[in-house]
Order: structure tokens, then C-alpha cells, then sequence
């Protein structure tokens, strides 16, 4: 018999669309507008992620969601180009882009003197 896991989520959105918000709303709570919480099975989790990253309105949108890994969650983050999820050594960490103009990137973690392929050197 195969069981069916409930993941909690965790989803943020920027500027929803009332649609995509009342799609949401069906499967989360919504603790404020744009928040939303909730238990669900990875197939709809997937099915609203892709509803969520079909949307041309919403500004960004950040979901983390329980998995099997040394922090207990993963995260994906759609639409905001500053921010983006970086696997460091299997830790998922923020990482923001480069704020001097530029648009290049070294590779650096914010804050941090290494490199993120220092282990590929």
C-alpha cells in the first residue's frame, strides 16, 4: 500500500493576483495577505509552484516546504532577480546578487571570504 506524504509549505507572494491568491486559499491558510501555510501532498505542491511561476503579475514568490535534508526544508524563489537559492555543501542558502550595478557575479557568499567553488579548485 503506498502512502501518501502531507508536507508542510510555506508560501510568500509578492503582489498576488486575486486569482492565484483564491487558488491558494483553497489548499493554505492565509495568515496575511500573501502568506500562505498549509499541509499538502508534493503533487499539488508542484501543480500550484507551476500555477505560481505561470503568473506574469506577482513580483516574486518564496516557497519552502518540509524534505528529507539536513535543514528539514528546501526553497524555491521565482521572480525577485536579486535573491536566489544556492546549494552550498547541501545547505540552501540566500544568496543576493551583486549590488554594485555591475551584474557580475565572483562567486563570493555575502559576508563570506570563500568561494562557493573552492572545492572545485
Amino acid at each position: 500500500m503506498r502512502t501518501v506524504r502531507w508536507e508542510m509549505t510555506v508560501i510568500v507572494m509578492d503582489n498576488a493576483p486575486e486569482n492565484v491568491r483564491g487558488e491558494l486559499k483553497r489548499w493554505f491558510l492565509e495568515l496575511k495577505p500573501g502568506v500562505f501555510v498549509g499541509r499538502v501532498n508534493v503533487r499539488i505542491r508542484e501543480l500550484l509552484w507551476e500555477r505560481i511561476c505561470s503568473t506574469d503579475r506577482a513580483a516574486g514568490a518564496v516557497m519552502a516546504f518540509s524534505a528529507p535534508t539536513e535543514q528539514g526544508f528546501e526553497m524555491r524563489v521565482q521572480g525577485d532577480p536579486k535573491r536566489r537559492v544556492t546549494d552550498f555543501e547541501g545547505i540552501q542558502l540566500v544568496t543576493l546578487s551583486n549590488q554594485n550595478g555591475t551584474g557580475e557575479d565572483n562567486g563570493e557568499l555575502p559576508g563570506f571570504s570563500l568561494k562557493l567553488n573552492l572545492l572545485d579548485e
